[in-house]
């Protein structure tokens, strides 16, 4: 029971405490936000280069079967394994060049530092405009 002029002690917290806290918590989202942004768009690189390294090993089997490149087109995909890169081939007598862009309307499209992604019959790998071991993750 109460007795009369006992106060009454009140749990929680003021608003003023919760808009401090929400303060808080917008300045780190504004500072972690754009780092994230960043992060995704190298981590996602790594669709252009295990689909061009895929791509390149099913040419390989099919030319053991055939002896020609050429007759191996059929191996290449239209699209990266996550749809972020376009595949083309470029193939010849003596090998090929398979060369991966970002797909239109994809989140790659804002990755200025490697815009194509290039690898070889010889495994020899390639980007452009940044330097190989940047864009391959070497």
């Amino acid at each position: 029971m109460k007795r009369v002029g006992q106060r009454v002690r009140v749990a929680g917290f003021s608003l003023v405490e919760l808009m401090i806290v929400l303060a808080i918590l917008a300045i780190l989202v504004a500072i972690a936000y754009p780092f994230y942004g960043q992060y995704k768009v190298q981590a996602d690189r790594s669709d252009a280069t295990a689909t061009l390294l895929d791509t390149w090993m099913a040419l390989e089997r099919c030319f053991i079967q055939e002896m020609s490149y050429q007759a191996c087109t059929d191996e290449v995909p239209e699209l990266s394994e996550r749809g972020l890169y376009e595949l083309e081939i470029e193939t010849d007598a003596d090998g090929f060049r398979l060369t991966a862009t970002p797909a239109p309307g994809s989140p790659q499209e804002a990755d200025e530092a490697c815009t194509e992604f290039t690898l070889d019959h010889r495994g020899e790998r390639g980007s452009a405009p940044g330097a190989a071991e940047v864009c391959w993750g070497d």
